[in-house]
């Protein structure tokens, strides 16, 4: 009851947010003072080269042509320094050992090399599919210094940082809206950053200097948007830290409430008083976390040990939907990790088969990744992070494990203490009722605990039914340049309205968490 309480608060506050947009778009975009509708100077159906007028930048002054020490494993300031941005229309260009070697110790496993060269090497994310890599490299001296994932957009899809809302908004006031560029994860909404710096820079320089680094990547995004009259630029799924450099620190939500005098400026003033042309987008994902908050937040011991943090009436309706599934329809779950996959022939055609069922039956389906991509990443190095929860039926199939005898299961990535789940399925005519539950929560939660990872991400959407089986809300960081300024000021005002509601949510909602200690004076 309560998440529902929280959730039709922020539902009043998003539909005011809705029709705030619409109401200031109409009146900013059709006001003369923003000049001639917006007309982009890049032909996405031509190819995917953008047009880069400078190359390189300096923070005082772009096309500073001064000489440059060498690159050492730290910069004390940017001052004066000449950095040079080049374009890679695909991650061959770059190379593996280059990319990675940029990755830190935690990063997120998709970020690496071998998910985005598999996503492009298979056509899932191509100029074909509306995704045209232009991958950015950050070079001191021609050695590079950083590199950012950046592609070309000519839709919204993919993305799950929904802006649909906005494109909408500058269709009808004329304004074309794609193509647009982003910086990101093709079809994977996960946290983890978005500009890799080489590590021996972070560990070496102030963290000043690279707030500085990360601006001035900033400043050439939008220098490409504006050369080529591209409409934005959003980087989505981005660290806290990342969207603090370039835009301002999140605050309160009884904080964020008072920068309304804020709203109609271009710019936004963060802590520093650096004037960032980024706005930033708080959003909302649900996360199980390994803490038992009701034990000095120590890692939960086992299963029953997590069912113990719910109420009575609820662990009684968790354990009759594991029941119904494991016990009355005798289905076995297994769990198949990394190269184990390659053991079973087919296994991995069958878990695309499964991940169809579902696009094929949800009238909202979108086929993004292709079966040359499920085998491509099952035979480069990151298969050693695949994870399959498995179901198969007792009662039909042999206690061998068989491929042919999987009808439903999770395709999954586990990496440094962390369980992503991405996507869901079962085939045609097996569906059983609370299957779902049972392979995309409650096994996978059995999996962490025993395996002791700290946190599990199952993705996007569904936070009704997520926190009422423990997952807590968390705040995902994306920061956007709109080049248009009345569709700028318009968005910008929307997004202030929403991450307030979003924050205040959240708060709201951790305060109560299912499986935290029960505090009964909270209304």
């Amino acid at each position: 009851m309560m998440y529902y309480v929280a959730l039709q608060r922020r539902m009043r506050s998003r539909n005011f947010c809705d029709h705030f947009l619409l109401v200031a778009l109409l009146v900013l975009l059709t006001s003369t003072q923003f000049g001639e509708p917006f007309k982009p100077r890049f032909d996405f159906r031509a190819g995917p080269r953008l047009l880069l007028v400078q190359k390189k930048m300096g923070p005082a002054s772009f096309g500073n042509q001064g000489n440059s020490p060498p690159v050492g494993d730290s910069l004390s300031s940017l001052a004066d320094k000449v950095i040079e941005f080049k374009l890679h229309d695909s991650l061959d260009s770059i190379g593996a050992e280059a990319w990675n070697l940029f990755l830190g110790p935690s990063s997120s496993p998709f970020m690496e090399y071998s998910w985005l060269q598999c996503l492009e090497k298979s056509g899932c994310a191509s100029p074909e599919t509306g995704w045209a890599a232009q991958h950015v490299s950050v070079q001191m001296n021609g050695k590079a210094i950083a590199y950012v994932p950046l592609y070309v957009k000519g839709h919204s899809m993919g993305e799950f940082i929904f802006d649909n809302s906005w494109a909408e908004a500058a269709y009808r006031s004329g304004i074309k809206y794609y193509p647009k560029l982003l910086v990101g994860v093709p079809f994977t909404p996960v946290t983890g950053t978005r500009m890799l710096i080489d590590p021996r820079i972070l560990a070496n320089s102030t963290p000043e200097t690279i707030t500085e680094l990360r601006r001035l990547i900033g400043k050439f995004l939008c220098q490409i948007a504006t050369v080529n009259r591209i409409s934005s630029v959003h980087l989505n799924f981005l660290t806290d830290e990342e969207a603090s450099s370039l835009t301002q620190e999140l605050k309160s939500g009884e904080a964020i409430g008072s920068t309304a005098n804020a709203r109609n400026t271009d710019q936004h003033q963060n802590t520093a008083g650096y004037a960032s042309e980024f706005m930033r987008r708080t959003s909302v994902q649900y996360h199980w976390i390994n803490q038992n908050l009701n034990n000095h937040s120590e890692p939960f011991q086992s299963f029953d040990d997590y069912l113990n943090c719910f109420k009575s009436k609820r662990r009684i309706t968790i354990r009759r939907e594991r029941r119904r599934v494991l016990e009355d329809e005798q289905i076995v779950i297994d769990a198949i990790v990394g190269t184990d996959i390659l053991k079973y022939d087919g296994l991995v055609e069958r878990m695309f088969a499964i991940y169809r069922s579902t696009v094929d039956k949800m009238y909202y389906g979108r086929q993004y990744l292709t079966l040359d991509f499920f085998q491509k990443l099952s035979k480069s190095d990151f298969c050693k992070h695949l994870c399959f929860i498995c179901a198969r039926d007792a009662s039909t199939c042999s206690d061998a494990f068989k491929a042919d005898d999987v009808f439903a299961g999770t395709f999954n990535i586990v990496k440094d203490g962390v369980f992503y789940g991405r996507y869901w399925g079962v085939l045609h005519g097996r569906e059983i009722n609370s299957l779902h539950f049972e392979v995309c929560y409650w096994s996978a939660i059995e999996y962490c605990i025993k395996n002791g990872l700290a946190r599990m991400e199952p993705g996007a959407g569904g936070g009704d039914y997520k926190w009422a089986r423990g997952f807590d809300p968390a705040l995902i960081h994306s920061v956007h340049y709109i080049s248009h300024p009345g569709l700028r000021s318009a968005v910008r005002q929307f997004l202030e309205l929403e991450m307030e509601s979003n924050v205040d949510s959240t708060e709201y909602l951790l305060e109560r968490s299912v499986t935290g200690p029960k505090n009964d004076e909270l209304p």
